[in-house]
């Protein structure tokens, strides 16, 4: 991992990818809840990460409690977050 700081919507890109990863495949779909309470952020702070995420086409919400990185998000984690 990098040696910089990292915002909130880079903690959390970090940890969906991660705990994605774990289930077998960094795409698939994971709760957000869980994720955000990983990484000690709040669920109004997670609602607003997510929502500015999806307009940047990182992620995408699958339902009311999860969502998954998109092809572009994956590789933002990938070549600036490792």
């Amino acid at each position: 991992m990098s040696q910089r700081a990292q915002t909130a919507d880079e903690r959390f890109l970090l940890k969906v990818y991660q705990t994605a990863l774990e289930n077998g495949d960094p795409l698939l779909p994971v709760d957000y809840h869980k994720v955000a309470r990983a990484i000690g952020q709040k669920e109004t702070a997670i609602k607003n990460i997510i929502k500015h995420l999806a307009q940047a086409n990182f992620v995408i919400k699958v339902d009311a409690i999860r969502l998954h990185l998109t092809q572009h998000g994956c590789n933002f984690v990938l070549n600036h977050l490792f």
